[in-house]
């Protein structure tokens, strides 16, 4: 039966009040995308007076950081990252939960740091914003900014604990028909109706649901439908998302929906073109071995936790994983109570007694995760090669 090690419990009394103040400095000052200056200063300027050296931006994407210990920068050995979420929803603010789910990830780092400054992994901390929009782990990952890493780990929040979840890859289309606009009435025949085309679309992609992999999904909605019900419809233009169990099953059904849009220019003369908005997010792997050291700690730790095993929703964390293995457990922040993310509730939960003790609960559970690995390299070893198997590599 795994144990708490109690020197590192012991830190985290440490370093709590000062990871606490940039938690609620983040709450009270909410920022967005990859907008995130009074965040990262304040993180950096906390980090920097304990003793790392800070590049910012890292690998060039704005409002990113790499924080290492000034101590070991000259450790050519095994190395991890615990991740820190920036950005904030419009709005709302925190109810995404990035204040103190950052403030999770460095008080883990201090405390290990503090209590095994000669531990056999050097663990480094970065921050990644724009996790809401644009993705920034994806630019980071594309920069090779996790290549070499060990394993990369976060806490999330939410209200209830889970050792671990699943997401899909994701992506979208951002869909514009162009038709004739012509006198619906007077003159109906020389208009070409770009709705019509639409609809067309809409419904073949209805159509396909019934033919696509059980964990595709398929989202849309008309953002621009035509000016006047007398004109014809000239202009029309959707907004389509799509998710799928894996990257190579995205790119089928983003095929579907590209013949599916060809289909119905064709079929009523008018012309189609679409664009991608945002990243394309890469779908999470749900490690069994991974999830089994996290439950462990849990049952340590005398905290109770649910499983989600049918994958739902997408963040740009999957595409970590497809550089290293991730560890990315939720931890309660409601106190039983049942408070949705993205919820303005949620966001009060931020300056709250429950959500304090996710700050430390979830420091707990990330700090445990991080010395497991580094003092159980057999189980470290097996993570990762159940992850290769899986990735392919």
């Amino acid at each position: 039966m795994y144990q708490l090690d109690t020197a590192f419990l012991n830190r985290i009394d440490v370093f709590f009040d000062r990871c606490k103040e940039v938690a609620d400095y983040m709450t009270d000052h909410p920022e967005t995308g990859l907008q995130n200056p009074l965040a990262v200063s304040r993180i950096c300027a906390m980090l920097e007076k304990e003793g790392y050296a800070i590049t910012a931006p890292c690998r060039g994407v704005e409002s990113s950081f790499l924080a290492v210990d000034k101590k070991r920068l000259d450790d050519n050995g095994p190395r991890a990252v615990f991740m820190c979420e920036t950005d904030a929803l419009p709005e709302i603010g925190h109810a995404c939960g990035h204040s103190i789910s950052s403030a999770i990830s460095l008080l883990a780092a201090l405390a290990i740091r503090d209590a095994y400054p000669d531990l056999p992994i050097r663990i480094d901390i970065m921050g990644t914003p724009g996790e809401e929009y644009p993705g920034g782990k994806v630019y980071l990952a594309d920069a090779g900014a996790f290549d070499g890493y060990e394993f990369a780990a976060m806490a999330h929040l939410s209200d209830v604990n889970m050792p671990d979840t699943t997401a899909l890859a994701s992506n979208d289309h951002y869909i514009t028909f162009h038709g004739r606009s012509a006198h619906a009435s007077g003159n109906p025949c020389a208009g070409i109706n770009a709705l019509n085309a639409a609809r067309l679309f809409m419904d073949a992609m209805d159509m396909w649901r019934q033919h696509i992999p059980r964990n595709s999904q398929i989202h849309g909605i008309v953002v621009k439908g035509g000016y006047i019900p007398s004109a014809v419809p000239e202009l029309v233009e959707l907004n389509y998302y799509y998710r799928a169990q894996t990257l190579k099953e995205l790119e089928d059904l983003n095929q579907k929906a590209i013949k599916s849009m060809q289909g119905a220019a064709l079929a009523t003369d008018a012309t189609v073109e679409w664009v991608q908005q945002y990243e394309t997010y890469a779908d999470v792997f749900q490690n069994p071995v991974s999830r089994k050291a996290v439950t462990e700690i849990f049952d340590a730790m005398g905290e109770s936790y649910t499983f989600k095993d049918v994958p739902a929703g997408s963040s740009d964390v999957g595409n970590v994983d497809q550089h290293t293995p991730i560890f990315h457990p939720y931890i309660c922040a409601s106190g039983g109570a049942t408070v949705p993310n993205h919820d303005l509730a949620f966001t009060k939960l931020m300056k709250s007694e429950t959500g304090y003790a996710a700050l430390r609960n979830g420091a707990i559970v990330l700090g445990s995760i991080g010395l497991r690995m580094a003092l159980e390299p057999e189980l470290l070893a097996e993570i990762q090669r159940r992850h290769k198997e899986y990735r392919g590599l």
